[in-house]
């Protein structure tokens, strides 16, 4: 569920050592950038001349560099590249046994991408990284670089639905922190009673830029803490805007749907976050210091039904108007 061999500001060295053999190295960067902008410059060793940076301009397009003592090598993405405001992300994949690279650059959201290829490939290794992720380390990044990390894959992973490790969930022995689950514990699920555990996946994802989580503020959906969990995160909603609305009495949507600044805010304060997500083998509505969010499970139907992004947040809207004095 969870790809990443490293992510910044992450100060545990990735497991193994030597070259990463296929991989692909991504980050996010904040638009517009005021000028050419050095993203990452990593130079562990003046003496050695160990480099790797990236470079990117608005006209001239993006750079990657690679420099081992007297060789260097730099692969290009010309430009000009996609302007605007919002969020960018760039990869670069390579893989040494083919001997191909592909650097790519696309506005998130907006459907574009440019794409560049080529062959001689720049690689890391797990040491590497590790140093270039920590805050102490041997790198300096731009203040409009949101995170970068690497993957295994030819492609980012998806964004996951989780939920906060403090988050409190109802159990057969009270609530208890979702960080503490652990398989064969019975949890308390709103249609079939207490269920047990049958899988804690522990996830450590990036957590600003697209993969920004959500915090659902108190006391307005009903529980009694701030909640902090993943913006695809599922959960229920039910009142007279849902049966209005639809005619059932209640809904599922995304929690990011809600982030309206009132009812719940995007939280990019960290770089990564660690969360839960949690297996009952089927999907279920499990309770969670009064809310009510559905589980992980195999490719069943959910067991409400779950909004279209339009009709999320115009049910959001009629909510906000209700709980902007109050809670809802």
């Amino acid at each position: 569920m969870s790809d990443w061999v490293a992510l910044s500001e992450m100060t545990a060295a990735p497991l193994g050592d030597g070259v990463l053999h296929a991989a692909t190295f991504v980050c996010e960067v904040a638009l517009p950038l005021p000028s050419t902008a050095v993203l990452i410059d990593w130079q562990p060793d003046l003496a050695k001349a160990r480099t790797f940076s990236v470079f990117m301009d608005g006209e001239t397009g993006i750079v990657v560099l690679d420099r081992h003592g007297p060789a260097v090598r730099r692969h290009v993405l010309p430009g000009p590249l996609p302007g605007g405001v919002g969020t960018a992300r760039i990869t670069y994949g390579w893989n040494l046994l083919a001997d191909r690279w592909v650097l790519s650059y696309g506005r998130i959201g907006h459907g574009e991408e440019r794409v560049a290829r080529g062959v001689n490939p720049i690689s890391l290794t797990r040491p590497e990284l590790g140093d270039m992720c920590r805050p102490e380390g041997a790198g300096s990044w731009h203040p409009s670089l949101l995170w970068f990390g690497v993957t295994k894959g030819a492609r980012p992973p998806e964004r996951a639905p989780w939920i906060g490790l403090r988050t409190p969930v109802e159990t057969a022995r009270g609530p208890v922190p979702a960080g503490l689950l652990r398989p064969g514990d019975m949890v308390q699920t709103v249609d079939n009673g207490l269920q047990p555990v049958l899988k804690v996946h522990r996830l450590r994802l990036p957590s600003r830029g697209s993969f920004a989580p959500v915090i659902l503020r108190a006391p307005y959906l009903g529980q009694g803490t701030d909640v902090l969990i993943a913006t695809d995160q599922l959960l229920a909603l039910s009142g007279p805007e849902v049966e209005y609305m639809f005619g059932v009495e209640e809904v599922l949507l995304p929690a990011g749907a809600l982030a309206d600044g009132t009812m719940a805010r995007a939280d990019g304060l960290r770089a990564s976050t660690d969360g839960i997500a949690i297996d009952l083998g089927l999907p279920e509505l499990i309770l969670a210091d009064g809310l009510r969010l559905l589980t992980h499970g195999p490719g069943t139907e959910p067991p409400r039904m779950v909004l279209h992004p339009y009709e999320a947040q115009q049910l959001v809207s009629l909510i906000s108007r209700r709980s902007r004095h109050g809670a809802a």
